[in-house]
């Protein structure tokens, strides 16, 4: 009995010494897949940003096919549509890596006198679309497993987002100030949904299965960057 009793009190207090809520940095080593799902959203954020100012329509790609990488190279074993995702991803980081390292004219020869390079780079500017097809199916399949009703409605609305866009700057061209803005809010308001998914799937308790880190963030960040910067200065 008094072993018992000194076995509760010695319950109570390892209770009472963990904290209700954790810091920050330990969530994010108990759940890794949470900040390599926010790599991916960061990385699709900066890949779809074109400010043509300081070189930011350079360095924002750049630094979001880095922001892929990490992301993707880590939860690519989760479920093949992520592994796709992770595909589409690095062929578009190809074809902004060639973009960079040839020269305009030679980029714009390329591009009427090849079919293949024609299609290449209409793959890189309309294959956002089927990134966000294959995401959606990933979420959904995450969900699916979590128990959650599929739904990722916020990637849907990114997709008419990127088919409003690219139709009115087709047939219309400059977009004045006010409709860029509201397109930039609702692009916003699609995001933020997307990201609450992350948070459903994290009080669901559902993990998903992260590959090792092969190679070390910093490393693999250098050497990326290195070659896209070398690329455009080339």
């Amino acid at each position: 009995m008094k072993q018992r009793v000194e076995e509760n009190g010695f319950d109570s207090w390892l209770e009472s010494s963990v904290p209700e809520i954790l810091p920050d940095e330990i969530v994010k080593q108990v759940t890794p897949w949470k900040k390599a799902m926010g790599q991916v959203l960061t990385g699709f954020v900066m890949t779809s940003l074109s400010l043509d100012i300081f070189y930011l329509d350079k360095i924002l790609p750049a630094v979001g096919y880095l922001f892929f990488f990490w992301g993707f190279s880590a939860v690519f074993r989760e479920n093949r549509w992520f592994r796709i995702c992770g595909g589409i991803a690095a062929a578009r980081g190809l074809f902004f890596l060639v973009k960079l390292w040839l020269p305009a004219e030679v980029f714009l020869e390329l591009i009427y006198t090849k079919t293949v390079f024609l299609f290449a780079a209409g793959f890189y500017t309309y294959g956002v679309f089927v990134f966000l097809l294959f995401f959606w199916l990933g979420l959904r399949t995450v969900q699916q497993k979590a128990g959650l009703p599929p739904h990722a409605k916020g990637v849907l609305v990114l997709m008419l987002w990127y088919l409003v866009f690219y139709l009115l700057r087709t047939f219309f061209g400059y977009l004045g100030l006010l409709l860029p803005v509201a397109l930039f809010v609702v692009y916003a308001f699609a995001v933020q949904s997307v990201a609450k998914i992350m948070k459903e799937l994290e009080d669901a308790g559902y993990v998903m299965d992260i590959a090792p880190t092969r190679i070390h963030r910093l490393i693999s960040g250098i050497c990326i960057l290195g070659i896209f910067f070398a690329a455009a200065l080339l």
